[in-house]
Formats: C-alpha cells, sequence, structure tokens
C-alpha cells in the first residue's frame, strides 16, 4: 500500500470519527430547539388557555394559546405571566396578560384576551411601561375593565433638568374594544 492511498484512509477514517462525534449534538440541538414547556394554565369556558415558553429554558419566544391553537406569540420576553381573570362577564370570560421584558427600560406590557364561544380576541400590547397596574370591574351603567397606571419613569430621569413626572394613563376595555383615555389638561387658560 503506498503512502498516498494510507494517508487517504485516515482522511476517509477522520472525517467519519468527526462526523459520529457530531451527529448526537446536532440531533440534541434539534431536540432543544423544538422543545416546549407550558408554564401557566387557565381553565376557561373554550378549553385551557396556557402560556407555553417555545424553545427551552432559555428561550425568549412564548404561545398563548387557547387548546392546542396558538392564539399569540411573544419574541423576546423574559415572562409571560396571566395577571388576572374574570370568567362570568357578559362580555364573555377576560384574561389579563403580563409581558415582561426583563428589562427596566419598559419591563411589562399588557395584553387583554377575550374568550367567547368560537375562540378568543387578543387586543393590542398597552401600558406605559409600569409593571402593575390597577385593574377595576366597573359593572354599572355598562360593564368595562379600566386599568390605571400609574405614569411611568425611571429614578434617573428625576435628575434631569426640567424633569416632569409623566401623567397617570388609564385604559378601558368595554365589549371586546380597548381604548385609552387621554388625561385632562389641569391647566386653565388665562391663568
Amino acid at each position: 500500500m503506498t503512502t498516498e492511498r494510507r494517508g487517504m484512509k485516515w482522511d476517509v477514517f477522520g472525517l467519519a470519527c468527526a462526523l459520529l462525534l457530531l451527529a448526537p449534538r446536532a440531533a440534541g440541538a434539534r431536540a432543544s430547539a423544538q422543545e416546549e414547556k407550558v408554564e401557566e394554565t387557565l381553565t376557561t369556558a373554550a378549553g385551557p388557555l396556557d402560556i407555553v415558553r417555545v424553545g427551552g429554558e432559555d428561550g425568549l419566544e412564548w404561545e398563548l394559546r387557547l387548546g392546542k391553537k396558538s392564539l399569540e406569540s411573544f419574541g423576546g420576553a423574559f415572562s409571560v405571566h396571566f395577571v388576572a381573570h374574570f370568567p362570568q362577564l357578559s362580555m364573555g370570560e377576560v384574561v389579563v396578560v403580563s409581558v415582561n421584558s426583563g428589562g427596566n427600560a419598559c419591563p411589562s406590557q399588557f395584553r387583554v384576551v377575550r374568550v367567547v364561544e368560537n375562540g378568543a380576541q387578543v387586543s393590542g400590547e398597552f401600558g406605559d411601561c409600569a409593571d402593575s397596574p390597577t385593574i377595576t370591574l366597573k359593572q354599572l351603567p355598562e360593564e368595562e375593565l379600566s386599568f390605571g397606571f400609574p405614569g411611568y419613569y425611571q429614578l434617573w430621569q428625576t435628575r434631569e433638568p426640567g424633569f416632569v413626572k409623566p401623567a397617570p394613563t388609564t385604559y378601558v376595555y368595554k365589549k371586546g374594544v380597548l381604548k385609552e383615555l387621554k388625561a385632562a389638561n389641569t391647566k386653565r387658560r388665562g391663568r
């Protein structure tokens, strides 16, 4: 056997060994990329409402699912949690979900999920970045949920020249529609 053939034989052997060593890692990477874990579940009239972490413990991808159907995906979120559940409203069953960034620039935003007979509706993202709004159910004259946010700011901003504390923000959810209420102007004309 010539040295050229012997060298080629070792090259093929080395390549085969490398493939055998890397194959289990590639299979493990595929399995972990597809890993899903149900983090929280609420029982609703339409079935289980799940918050699912997609992609393993280190993943920042989440899904909100009703039964097996995906309602909404949240990318880049540190955590997602159920905040409130109103199971017996005339407008349908309502769930409030908090989506947390994990940072301190804008810690939380919220979504309202309205569960109805044929599925669910998910509101757009809302909030002023504060992570603990005051949630109030008002039943008269019409049923509505209000979300009061304190006016979020970071402590360092108070040291800036001319800093003015942000006004509180209120959102109202009524009959499946979310609206932001504008703060009243506190300055009077002519004074």
